[in-house]
């Protein structure tokens, strides 16, 4: 439960003791009993008012939505910590998430990114990020309504597939940079089928999201037959807690709450407390 819906709750409940206290003081005589009721029962009605505008305004989805948008922010801001420490002085090429760029008929768009932002705030002058790339998406073209027979506007479908349906080896070998440009190449959106481009050999790969039974196998091959360097991902957590709580304030409690960052010192300690998180 939210703060400030406990907070309200306990300040309806305050006013209803003082509105009954008063009341009962006004049947025994007592001049001051009435007013103090009347008191009462506007703090109480106050409180509930309270609840309502909250309510009928999304304030309190707006602070769950802010809450989870914060959470993403974490994730890859604590890993971003972690390469700062380890990687200072590199280069480093991310990947991002081109639905956030681009509607599905091309048209530029703007919205949050805040794995992104986390990311960045994380390797903060540490690392610098020298490109962001994307894979291309498969653009629709946009058709006029039709009108149905009942003279309803029928829209085309607005719906993009989902990545892994068009995100391929070709796609990522496209956009690939050039081997020479950077260091540390970052996925935001795991990569297609789980396996590396050629061009990341002996590069440091460092993985977000995605596929997990993969993720193990490339922390298992660790620069071996021509692969990546993997040496840090973040994924979910087998344990996570999901509630309404605040956020805690230490940095490592919120995002241990979450999630679990995996590098090749831990990853055979994790594997064994989660055995089926790399389960192919």
């Amino acid at each position: 439960m939210e703060t400030t819906t406990i907070i309200r709750i306990v300040v309806m409940a305050i006013g209803a003791i003082i509105a009954i206290f008063g009341m009962s003081k006004a049947k025994d005589g007592a001049n001051w009993g009435q007013p103090l009721a009347i008191c009462g029962a506007i703090v109480a009605i106050i409180a509930a008012l309270w609840g309502m505008k909250k309510t009928m305004m999304g304030d309190d989805q707006k602070a769950a939505r802010d809450r989870e948008l914060e959470y993403q922010r974490i994730q890859t801001r604590e890993l971003g910590k972690y390469l700062a420490g380890k990687f200072a002085g590199q280069k480093a090429v991310v990947m991002v998430d081109p639905m956030l760029r681009f509607d599905v008929y091309g048209a530029a768009i703007t919205r949050e990114d805040p794995i992104l932002e986390g990311l960045k705030q994380g390797l903060g002058t540490s690392i610098t990020i020298v490109k962001e790339i994307y894979p291309q998406m498969p653009f629709k073209e946009k058709k006029a309504p039709i009108t149905g027979p009942d003279g309803e506007v029928i829209m085309d479908d607005d719906m993009m597939e989902p990545m892994e349906m068009w995100f391929t080896a070709k796609e990522l070998k496209d956009i690939m940079p050039e081997a020479d440009t950077y260091d540390i190449f970052i996925t935001l959106i795991g990569l297609p089928g789980g396996k590396p481009a050629r061009e990341m050999a002996g590069k440091n790969l460092v993985l977000v999201g995605g596929d997990t039974p993969s993720m193990g196998v490339l922390f298992q091959a660790n620069g071996q037959k021509g692969l990546p360097n993997t040496v840090a991902a973040v994924t979910y957590n087998p344990n996570a807690v999901y509630d309404n709580k605040p956020i805690p304030k230490d940095p490592k409690e919120a995002f241990d709450k979450r999630f679990l960052l995996v590098t090749p010192e831990n990853f055979e300690s994790i594997k064994s407390a989660h055995a089926n998180l790399f389960a192919m």
